[in-house]
């Protein structure tokens, strides 16, 4: 019996030894600073740096709150201990289809002239033929559940859309305001791009998730902007090609493929000949590599992993498309430094997380690039969130000078820059999330003038 008592506390002994011998371990791994990491790859953000050292820090006790995040948030390998988390978690059993997202508050969505009290003696409107319905239809029917506003099935991810009546007002508000400022110096375009639900998506399927019907907030837009503004109308379009690669199936951006068909009812509005996808010069990227935005939100979904992205692109004809040392565009990056870049840049140095930046240097404050086939000094200006980035690659062939800014990181006004640059013809492209979003109106707001 003695024995056994002996032999129980040598084991707790050693058991101790080799806990506090890990907690040492771990805590001098955590004191080397030049191990800690700044970014999160598989997060997508910056991680937190070291507080400020103030006194006022310390006597709020801020700065030691500040200590304890950003040890936590930086400790060496964190990567890797969550990806072996992943990992493990992946084989706690067959998990198939899988629904992360939450369900959303949405206002109604008005309807266009539902206001307007009609004419008895109004000659009635011969009743519209039926839409066919397009062949080859990619529409994806199964219904499922939500959570956490990304919905996962059939090997892809889909976004939430949730429509506000408060910022569709202010959107078309602002837009309204920035025509009357700049209408009559230039020819003024509104594009709203839908996500990938409302495209891809059976109509019962993303009504059932309790998504927003974003083809009529895109019509209360359309409906509300001033007379004198092209609305580029672009959803029944994409609705029409969702049989095809229009949307990526790990991140929440659209292909350029799927910018291709936005670009062709700009030509049509602007009385353009757009050119053909054959007329290009191609090349693929991150071919069974790309894991985008969705799949970081989804908590690294094993079912996305096993259905990466492709990055088709498309070179503009005005480029040198066969050295990758040419540099055809200009940006200004937000801390205010400069470089000359590619438009279609190869983004084989960087992490596959990022291949979307391949196009027209991603979200930049100011960008610009000089088409040498045009002398007629045609100029464009796109203001744009990031599904602008695949749009433009599309209209340098059309001007000698495309300018674009970034809305969300630009300080310069539209009326200072229509001037500055003598463009005839401004483009806003927002998201339809971004375009009734509150952040999306203030940041307009602010150049608007």
């Amino acid at each position: 019996m003695k024995d056994r008592r002996d032999t129980d506390r040598l084991v707790q002994a050693v058991q101790l030894i080799v806990f506090a011998s890990v907690l040492a371990a771990m805590c001098v791994l955590g004191l080397l600073f030049f191990l800690r990491p700044k970014t999160s790859l598989q997060e997508n953000r910056t991680l937190t740096e070291f507080p400020a050292v103030t006194l006022k820090g310390f006597w709020d006790g801020s700065f030691f709150s500040g200590v304890d995040t950003w040890y936590a948030d930086t400790y060496p390998m964190r990567e890797e201990m969550i990806s072996a988390q992943k990992k493990l978690e992946s084989h706690y059993g067959k998990r198939g289809t899988q629904l992360v997202g939450t369900n959303m508050a949405a206002d109604a969505i008005p309807v266009p002239g539902a206001d307007v009290t009609p004419d008895p003696n109004a000659t009635p409107s011969p009743t519209p033929l039926p839409t066919p319905t397009p062949v080859p239809d990619g529409t994806v029917h199964e219904i499922g559940e939500f959570n956490n506003g990304i919905y996962i099935t059939n090997g892809a991810a889909y976004g939430m859309y949730g429509f506000s009546q408060s910022g569709a007002d202010d959107y078309i508000a602002t837009m309204n305001q920035i025509y009357q400022n700049i209408g009559g110096k230039v020819n003024m375009y509104v594009m709203n791009v839908p996500i990938s639900a409302s495209v891809m998506l059976d109509e019962t399927v993303w009504a059932d998730m309790g998504c927003s019907d974003e083809g009529a907030a895109i019509d209360y837009i359309v409906g509300k902007l001033d007379p004198g503004i092209h609305a580029l109308d672009v959803y029944d379009t994409l609705r029409q090609h969702n049989a095809e690669y229009i949307y990526f199936r790990t991140d929440h951006h659209w292909t350029q493929l799927g910018a291709y068909y936005a670009y062709q009812i700009f030509c049509q509005e602007k009385g353009l000949t757009p050119h053909t996808l054959d007329q290009f010069k191609t090349r693929d990227f991150g071919a069974g590599t790309y894991l985008g935005s969705y799949y970081r939100s989804a908590d690294q979904s094993p079912v996305l992993a096993a259905n990466p992205d492709t990055v088709h692109a498309w070179y503009p004809m005005c480029v040198n498309a066969e050295d990758s040392t040419d540099r055809d565009m200009h940006m200004v990056q937000r801390d205010g430094s400069e470089y000359d870049w590619r438009i279609i840049n190869d983004m084989f140095d960087y992490p596959d997380s990022e291949w979307y930046c391949i196009f027209s240097a991603a979200d930049q404050p100011f960008s610009s690039l000089h088409n040498p086939n045009i002398h007629d000094g045609s100029a464009v200006m796109v203001v744009k969130d990031s599904y602008g980035n695949a749009f433009i690659p599309w209209l340098v062939d059309h001007y000698e000078y495309t300018y674009w800014v970034d809305f969300r990181y630009t300080d310069e006004t539209v009326s200072h820059m229509v001037e500055t640059y003598g463009v005839q013809d401004v483009i806003f492209e927002a998201a339809t999330f971004n375009a009734t979003g509150d952040l999306c109106n203030d940041l307009y707001l602010s150049i608007g003038s």
